[in-house]
């Protein structure tokens, strides 16, 4: 395998970001990257990991929706959590692109056939934990994020923990969704 556009993992894989087809793909890896990636680009009151944010998605759909909720994200373990608004342009296709075939071989990887209703219930999770993420972790602010319209947040509050905490809640969440590691 050529590593011209391949990341070395925590692990010492390398991970090609353009064919990630014969990838092998660790949890612990993920885990570890997502436990360090702060959400929203780091503007958090507290550093905030999507580790943590993808286990409570995980926690707030249905049983049999729980692992693609977990690894919902797990793309960016490789590719960073790029912030929605540069992400969503249109000269960011290539960049969504490349994350939806990577998030497409994870799911193989890890056995999760995603459904269009699993993939509805992760989403409207995923703005639910959103919501209380700007309510909970975020500068006050009133303006209106027009994502959010309709969308209540979660009733809990979120208490933000640190990466080895998160690491650990994400590969004890895995565990107990796929019985292995």
């Amino acid at each position: 395998m050529s590593i011209a556009h391949s990341i070395l993992t925590y692990t010492g894989r390398y991970i090609s970001l353009t064919e990630p087809a014969e990838a092998e793909f660790h949890i612990t890896d993920i885990a570890h990257a997502l436990s360090q990636t702060c959400r929203f680009g780091g503007h958090t009151r507290q550093f905030y990991s999507v580790a943590q944010h993808s286990v409570l998605v995980s926690q707030m759909v249905p049983v049999e929706y729980r692992l693609q909720a977990l690894l919902h994200d797990a793309a960016g373990s490789y590719f960073g959590d790029m912030v929605q608004p540069l992400k969503g342009l249109s000269s960011m296709r290539p960049y969504r692109d490349y994350e939806r075939v990577m998030r497409s071989r994870l799911f193989d990887a890890f056995g999760v056939t995603p459904s269009a209703e699993s993939t509805e219930a992760i989403k409207r999770a995923d703005l639910q934990m959103l919501a209380a993420e700007r309510r909970d972790l975020m500068a006050p602010d009133l303006s209106p994020w027009p994502i959010l319209d309709g969308i209540f947040p979660r009733h809990a509050s979120i208490s933000p923990l640190m990466p080895v905490s998160a690491e650990a809640l994400f590969l004890k969440r895995f565990k107990e969704l796929a019985g292995v590691l």
